[in-house]
């Protein structure tokens, strides 16, 4: 428990804010190709190493448009880059080409990611591991040997590529390892573990202090991301005492340049290797240990600045050829900045996301219920955290969906129904009005805290004789947002949407003094039910609603719907029929879990339909 996914894996379209729209134009983009693309991909074979430097640094610009980096990539920018560049006679065109690689398997996914693999990256990776540690070493020899002489310009720019290699290559591991599972559980294997630990024992052994901060802060980055996603890498972790012993003296005070995203890294290092046996206190620390952490980056300057357009025109002359140089030192240092600002404020959120998650669980797990939350950590669950999120909602979108919807949810297991108007009527209004513009990821937390707030507000604790609490967010009895859900439902063909909205239904029509709003989730379900091309994951869902809907003939809606709606002959003649023959469809051997679960449906549907018989005699 307590997890927290950076990213959903297996996946070419992540939400991105540096993702930026493109032209689908296809004579425009044959102009683009021919004379924009081409002649930079013609110059990374050039035999003058200034000018497939320039080159390569300005394909790693374009990259940063969506739709440049695709026209890029079917212009085969990748093989280039493995076949000529990672071995390139000039070491800055090696370091880059590692990092571009690094920025094209985090944007694009799963896709870049699988055929860098395949394309046996590792080798690669594995070999410059070597040389990294060769040169650490004797780096620390010369510099312990010459301490009194002052260092040469040449001296200086050779650590600075060091040190920016290992940077790429540590990264590049992460990204790859966020690009698939099968990927992850090939770098977790112990050789591999060993060899990425290796690398980051010879730089702590050089010595921390004298790191660059973002080579620290990747580090950093690499120790959270995968134990984030691995027990296994925790375990690889606490066998290597001395990689043990670093976390657990782990501090932002270790290195003079920490900044937001060191904080935030080492308290999220913390949470994960504590898990479970994190405290209570320690949990109410952390969340507010990182919320201050990013305290002072303004998040609507942040986005502004990362999504300002950058135009970098090719070099007709030595004199251009420095301009253009400059121009991409200083984007490229204007754009570090800007990303360590939102990589803090994204794996702070992923944090407290995370937390939120670890205080349920230890709150379910605990022997009794009536183990005491401090008061502390009460107060900021309910009052500081939703204005954190509200100040974030509008530019971390998804999420914040994702940690509005956990921390709803801790407040039905904690039984936190007495929150106040103004917080559940802000949220209820920024919930159902937010356009998700066509990304998935925020209709499913968009549609996953809209179940959750009327899971909250429909408690016993909650609601009262007048259904007052609905009234507040003016659902009582608001036929048009069925409609709306309904609408949803129909027109999506995502399989975790469709459930999502059957769950928001399935607790709509549970509120008692809604008889009409009742009728109209009832039939639409009844309806569905006895349709051919529905999903059986649907049918189950929608099936296992019915049953907590229905289940009670004291409900007040019983009588009225099921029982003079006449749904209980639906359901024998035409509902359970339809299922058997969809439920047939399922393939055992390849989803035994799906057939297993779907057996079990039917079961329940022919219980259901005799316990509801003998409780009307008188039905048919």
């Amino acid at each position: 428990m307590g997890r927290s996914k950076k990213r959903s894996r297996a996946s070419s379209s992540r939400l991105n804010p540096l993702r930026k729209a493109g032209s689908n134009n296809n004579d425009k983009d044959s102009n683009v190709v021919t004379k924009k693309l081409q002649p930079l991909l013609h110059s990374l074979s050039s035999v003058v190493p200034n000018d497939r430097s320039i080159a390569l640094s300005s394909i790693s610009v374009l990259c940063e448009d969506a739709h440049m980096r695709q026209l890029l990539l079917k212009e085969k920018l990748v093989p280039i880059i493995l076949t000529r560049l990672l071995s390139d006679s000039n070491s800055d065109i090696v370091v880059e080409s590692f990092g571009l690689l690094r920025n094209l398997s985090l944007e694009e996914g799963y896709d870049v990611s699988i055929h860098l693999w395949r394309s046996d990256i590792w080798t690669s990776i594995s070999s410059n591991f070597a040389k990294i540690i060769d040169s650490l070493s004797a780096l620390q020899a010369a510099e312990q040997q010459s301490k009194s002489k002052p260092i040469g310009n040449a001296k200086v720019e050779s650590k600075r590529l060091l040190f920016d290699f290992v940077d790429n290559l540590l990264s590049l591991v992460v990204a790859l390892s966020n690009g698939s599972d099968d990927i992850l559980n090939e770098i977790l294997k112990e050789d591999k573990t060993n060899e990425i630990f290796q690398v980051i024992l010879q730089l702590l052994k050089y010595g921390v202090e004298k790191l660059p901060i973002n080579l620290f802060n990747t580090i950093l980055d690499l120790v959270y991301d995968l134990s984030s996603e691995s027990f296994e890498f925790i375990e690889h972790v606490s066998n290597n005492t001395y990689i043990l012993q670093f976390l657990n003296e782990l501090s932002p005070d270790l290195h003079p340049q920490a900044n937001e995203l060191t904080r935030v890294l080492v308290e999220g290092i913390h949470c994960q290797f504590l898990d479970m046996n994190i405290t209570y206190d320690q949990c109410n620390r952390i969340i507010h240990s990182v919320c201050h952490s990013i305290n002072n980056i303004d998040p609507v300057k942040l986005m502004n600045d990362i999504n300002d357009p950058v135009e970098i025109t090719p070099a007709t002359d030595k004199d251009e050829s420095s301009k253009v140089i400059d121009k991409i030192k200083d984007y490229n240092a204007k754009r570090n900045e800007s990303m360590m600002k939102l990589q803090s404020i994204e794996i702070a959120i992923d944090l407290i996301t995370a937390v939120t998650e670890i205080v349920a669980s230890k709150y379910e797990l605990s022997e009794s219920h009536e183990a005491t939350i401090p008061d502390e950590l009460i107060n900021t669950l309910t009052n500081f955290l939703p204005h954190v999120f509200m100040i974030l909602k509008d530019t971390f979108t998804s999420r914040i969906l994702i940690g509005w919807n956990n921390l709803i949810w801790l407040f039905v297991s904690l039984s936190l129904t007495d929150l106040s108007e103004e917080l559940l009527t802000t949220l209820w209004t920024y919930v159902t009005q937010l356009d998700s513009q066509d990304d998935l990821s925020i209709k499913i937390g968009r549609m996953g805290c809209i179940w959750a707030i009327l899971k909250l507000i429909s408690s016993n604790e909650a609601i009262d004789s007048n259904n007052q609490a609905l009234i507040n967010i003016q659902m009582m009895n608001n036929l048009e947002f069925v409609k709306g859900i309904t609408g949803e439902f129909q027109n999506s063909d995502d399989l975790e949407l469709k459930q999502k909205c059957i769950n928001v239904l399935s607790t709509y029509a549970m509120i008692q003094g809604q008889i009409e709003v009742n009728k109209e989730i009832g039939q639409f379900f009844v309806h569905t039910l006895i349709q051919s091309d529905v999903q059986p994951e649907v049918l189950v869902e929608m099936t296992n609603s019915l049953f907590q809907i229905y289940g009670d003939a004291s409900y007040d809606y019983n009588e009225p719907i099921f029982v003079r709606g006449g749904f209980l002959p639906i359901l024998k003649e035409q509902v359970l029929p339809n299922l058997r023959q969809q439920f047939k469809m399922v393939d055992k051997n390849k989803n035994p879990e799906l057939k297993e679960t779907c057996h079990d449906c039917l079961t329940t549907l022919d219980s259901f339909i005799h316990y509801k018989i003998n409780e009307n005699p008188a039905s048919p």
